[in-house]
């Protein structure tokens, strides 16, 4: 066989890690449906194909479908890990990349408004520091 009659191969990019899309970090209030009714937790992080969340109760078996809502999404998965009071979900469809963008600007909108009652209030660590004055 001769050089030319041999197509080029083209690399397919190779994902490391564990996850196959990237990841937002929310820390925002969300509810999961579990078989025992709807739960209150926290959503720690979101991507396109699952996210991580966090619960003060009992946590789900490996493989239980839940749904998770926030007051923009409501997503079905699978539970695939839990460790601690944590638990991630894979998603059954991926989420459109628009809405885990979405999330992540509510989330710092959301941030920016529960410390603006600190920063109004001086609370001490919130509030400008004393500057030092020079010596003269």
């Amino acid at each position: 066989m001769n050089a030319q009659s041999r197509k080029p191969t083209i690399p397919t990019p190779q994902i490391t890690g564990r996850r196959s899309k990237p990841r937002v970090r929310l820390h925002i209030p969300a509810h999961v449906i579990l078989l025992q009714g709807l739960v209150s937790c926290q959503l720690d992080d979101l991507s396109q194909a699952g996210a991580r969340v966090t619960i003060a109760g009992k946590l789900p078996g490996f493989g239980a479908g839940v749904v998770l809502q926030t007051n923009r999404l409501d997503v079905f998965g699978t539970v695939v890990w839990s460790q601690g009071a944590c638990f991630g979900i894979a998603f059954e469809e991926p989420l459109p990349l628009h809405e885990v963008v979405n999330e992540r600007h509510f989330a710092d909108a959301n941030a920016g408004h529960e410390a603006a009652p600190y920063r109004r209030s001086g609370r001490p660590g919130l509030r400008e520091r004393p500057r030092l004055r020079g010596y003269s």
